[in-house]
């Protein structure tokens, strides 16, 4: 037979907020039992079931007499003198979840009447109720309970394909949160794309080699650890990596998103206006050049309709041709302007130099992908980022491959800023585009950030599922407070408090935001 831990208690006063929260007595000797994140059962005296999780406390009160009395305060002045000390309870805030019925959980109208019994809860029934445990990722337990651990779901196109946002300040966990996400999506037949930014992902084909992160693997989830099949590392040619046998690529600018490109480099709207018109100036003629030079092949073979392929080289020259024909001031100086910044990229040497990463080969189920950015500069990695964010958009557009995908993005504060949204309407764009028609075609999207605060509005809007882990500044704890429903004052308050590997997760997939340990990694980590 369960035996009670405390007992539901008069409200102290008549506030909005006591609508969804009760206040629980525990005597001394049950004291121990109860802290604040822990899940309890209420049963009222009709037998009704709620679901508790206390959020405040404990609030030390003597038993019998006022707190404000001499022998409270003597006793907790002079404690020493007493041999035998006045009783005491405990007095906690718990909100009440929800109603069990059919053992499920039932959206709650009310909350439980003084008297009310409090129990603990048992492990199974936590994770039964909160529905937590039926994914096939595992991600983590519970925080303070270990045997509940925390599963999302692979197949749920309500989960993993609406998108997932990782943050967290340095040093907070959030690296080896991204590395737990990319294992289960590979393990569960997810091609995984990671733009990493700080080569860090780059010996994830080796096991972790942290001893006391191992014991945790083993003693909690019956883990080895082990390194990642199918893995590649992939670098922009001309750049270093801490992999040694990183395989070069470069980019093909015809495959580059030219309203992207055109933010990306800073163009002016005139600069922007004029690439446009170049483009499509370069890609009619290359089109008559191939009516004219293959007539008879047409007749034979069909109209080859693939896109007349533009190269960098091809607009800086047809600007070079055309400055001495130009009579307008402003036009000749926006053309010289745009000229700059393409020769500026042409030194650089990774545009339309080299081969570009085999992306269709690379969207096999479980394979691993990362692209090594940690030694490039600013221009180089955000054109690397976009062409790939669109590449493999493209792809899953026209059905070429059906295997999930996942594309990590690594400081995404960096690609896409606040500061910037203005000038990144194109980029911005193309992000809700991929989100919105990509997750019918399982492609989802990580963005992993340790300064949220940095992050346009549209970038939270993309992310259902939030895993945050320590933030310390006010603007970063403001954006998550701004922009993620459900969480309530003591859970914004968490967030500054968090140790390393603790994390707030809001998800679809989850009745409630929790805080939760997360797993350690079972691949290794280079810093």
């Amino acid at each position: 037979m369960r035996k009670p831990i405390g007992y539901i208690d008069f409200d102290p006063n008549i506030t909005p907020e006591l609508s969804y929260t009760s206040y629980i007595n525990v005597a001394e000797e049950n004291v121990e039992k109860i802290y604040r994140g822990k899940y309890v059962e209420i049963v009222s005296m009709n037998n009704r079931r709620f679901m508790g999780r206390v959020i405040g406390g404990p609030f030390y009160m003597p038993e019998g007499i006022s707190s404000k009395s001499f022998i409270a305060k003597t006793f907790t002045i002079r404690g020493e003198r007493f041999s035998r000390p006045p009783p005491y309870y405990a007095s906690f805030l718990v909100e009440i979840i929800g109603e069990i019925k059919d053992e499920s959980l039932k959206t709650v109208y009310t909350k439980p009447p003084p008297r009310s019994t409090v129990y603990e809860m048992s492990t199974i029934m936590i994770e039964k109720l909160l529905k937590i445990g039926i994914g096939d990722m595992d991600i983590g337990y519970l925080l303070d309970y270990k045997g509940v651990k925390i599963r999302l779901s692979s197949r749920d196109k309500n989960v993993l394909p609406r998108n997932i946002g990782i943050f967290g300040t340095i040093g907070s966990g959030k690296t080896n949160t991204a590395q737990v996400i990319i294992e289960e999506a590979s393990k569960n037949g997810w091609a995984v794309f990671v733009l990493d930014v700080e080569g860090e992902y780059t010996y994830m084909d080796q096991p972790n080699d942290n001893d006391k992160m191992n014991r945790a693997l083993r003693s909690i989830y019956g883990f080895e650890p082990e390194g990642l099949k199918n893995f590649a590392v992939y670098v922009p040619i001309g750049r270093r990596s801490s992999r040694k046998n990183a395989v070069e690529f470069g980019i093909p600018f015809s495959e580059i998103n030219p309203y992207v490109f055109s933010e990306i480099i800073e163009a002016t709207e005139a600069q922007q206006r004029y690439l446009g018109i170049i483009l499509d100036e370069l890609k009619e003629a290359k089109r008559v050049e191939e009516r004219s030079g293959g007539e008879f092949e047409e007749v034979v073979f069909g109209k080859d309709k693939t896109e007349a392929k533009i190269t960098i080289y091809d607009v800086v020259s047809y600007i070079s041709q055309s400055l001495s024909s130009l009579s307008d001031r402003f036009m000749k100086s926006s053309y010289i302007a745009l000229s700059t910044k393409l020769d500026r990229l042409i030194r650089l040497g990774f545009i339309d130099n080299g081969d570009p990463i085999p992306i269709m080969d690379r969207m096999e189920p479980g394979y691993v992908s990362i692209i090594d950015l940690s030694d490039t500069e600013d221009t180089v990695r955000n054109i690397a980022i976009a062409w790939i964010l669109d590449k493999i958009f493209r792809i899953k557009l026209r059905e070429l491959k059906n295997v999930k995908t996942m594309i990590v993005i690594e400081e995404a504060h960096s690609f896409i800023s606040r500061e910037k949204r203005e000038k990144m309407t194109a980029t911005i764009d193309m992000l809700k585009m991929i989100a919105r028609r990509g997750r019918k075609r399982w492609l989802s999207l990580v963005f992993i950030s340790q300064q949220p605060g940095h992050l346009p509005p549209e970038i939270f809007e993309l992310c259902n599922t939030r895993i945050i882990h320590a933030l310390r500044s006010e603007p970063n704890i403001k954006a998550i407070r701004e922009t993620t429903g459900g969480l309530k004052k003591e859970h914004i308050d968490m967030i500054s408090k968090l140790s390393v590997g603790e994390a707030l997760i809001t998800s679809p997939q989850i009745l409630t935001p929790m805080i939760m340990k997360i797993r350690p990694a079972k691949t290794k980590k280079l810093y």
